[in-house]
């Protein structure tokens, strides 16, 4: 992709998100802030070049990432997006299975980023730099994953 597509692909991302006022609550409204305050909360990538994107192309059951946004020079950040229910008013149950719930979310958003990340790696150049992710209505700042760590499934 050359700097005229991701400037582009940047442009038609933003003005979509800017312009989305349906679907203003929970992850999709999440997703909407983090990109308006991308360049503050994930500056060494300015540009958003994909949005819901398919791991492997055809095959939603294998997952979809929310984010990627690149530094226009080879380095890309996959950033995976989830909200989580702090209150619990929009389930039943007891607080402490509330609170188990979004610990698990918390690790499942993790887990997305880092395969989601290491398989945006394998389809690229392999001069590329790819980062993750994730970012949650708990955090004022996206998390970074680090890619060496080993799963603990």
């Amino acid at each position: 992709m050359n700097q005229s597509d991701i400037a582009h692909r940047d442009q038609v991302l933003r003005a979509y998100f800017e312009g989305r006022n349906w679907d203003q609550a929970g992850e999709q409204a999440l997703k909407q802030r983090f990109v308006s305050d991308s360049k503050t909360l994930l500056p060494d990538y300015p540009f958003v070049i994909n949005d819901e994107w398919e791991v492997n192309p055809g095959r939603t059951d294998e997952g979809r990432g929310d984010l990627v946004f690149t530094d226009g020079n080879g380095r890309f950040a996959v950033v995976e997006v989830k909200y989580i229910d702090l209150t619990g008013e929009k389930r039943s149950g007891l607080w402490k299975n509330i609170k188990n719930s979004n610990t698990k979310k918390r690790a499942k958003v993790r887990k997305q980023a880092k395969k989601y990340a290491e398989y945006l790696s394998e389809k690229l150049d392999v001069t590329a730099s790819v980062e993750a992710y994730f970012f949650t209505n708990q955090c004022k700042l996206p998390q970074r994953v680090d890619l060496s760590d080993v799963d603990e499934s």
